[in-house]
């Protein structure tokens, strides 16, 4: 997920002829999880690999971040709709920050159009499959994987089953899929799906049907059925 944003943020600086500031991750409710940005991808290299494209910091200077008495909640945050078009980034987002000389933009999930210009497309790319390499831990354990796949799986003709361990509420939740617990599970997801998507499953129209999303393979398996 943190990829399409990253992505985007790449982007809108780029159509901005903007600074981008390493970005900060938002302590996701359900993962828990406190990594920073360097924490998962190589940051040098990030900032090498668009050094002729977008120009990438890893803090704001110090004597622009003075203007905010040191303080970055104390930047603007700017509430930008999602898929926002290119045009209203630079008619509404632009003035801002010409005018203040930094602004942040929070939450940032889905706030750049799909259709966009193709050089800023192009960034999109460049950041997507250049630019965000792992950190080298991350790296080093990929490889250590893999070569344990191809060990193991020529033992079985080349096969093997690769299981993703996502057996998680939020992702039970959205499934709108039923397992074993009852009146009490129900209740449990309906909340779940309450919290994290407001009345999505809600709306007029919407029906669940967990006993078909099961026959058409939409299911999450639990770690028993794998």
């Amino acid at each position: 997920m943190y990829k399409l944003q990253i992505c985007d943020a790449v982007a809108v600086a780029g159509l901005l002829n903007a600074t981008l500031v390493i970005p900060i991750f938002h302590l996701n409710s359900v993962w828990r999880d406190s990594s920073k940005f360097c924490d998962i991808f190589d940051e040098d290299f990030f900032i090498y690999a668009l050094r002729n494209h977008v120009k990438v910091v890893r803090e704001l200077p110090k004597e622009l971040l003075l203007k905010f008495d040191n303080n970055i909640s104390s930047i603007v945050n700017l509430r930008v709709k999602a898929w926002s078009s290119p045009t209203y980034y630079l008619l509404k987002v632009l003035p801002k920050l010409k005018e203040l000389g930094a602004v942040r933009i929070a939450p940032f999930s889905n706030r750049l159009a799909h259709s966009v210009p193709p050089n800023i497309q192009g960034l999109r790319c460049l950041c997507n499959f250049e630019a965000l390499r792992f950190s080298e831990p991350i790296r080093m354990l990929a490889a250590k994987m893999v070569d344990r796949m191809v060990k193991k799986s020529s033992k079985t003709s080349g096969r093997y089953v690769s299981v993703h361990i996502r057996f998680e509420e939020d992702m039970v939740a959205f499934s709108c899929c039923t397992y074993d617990g009852g009146e009490e599970e129900k209740h449990e997801m309906d909340i779940a799906r309450e919290r994290s998507w407001r009345g999505k499953f809600r709306r007029r129209g919407r029906v669940i049907r967990p006993g078909a999303n099961r026959v058409d393979g939409k299911c999450p398996l639990t770690p028993l059925e794998v």
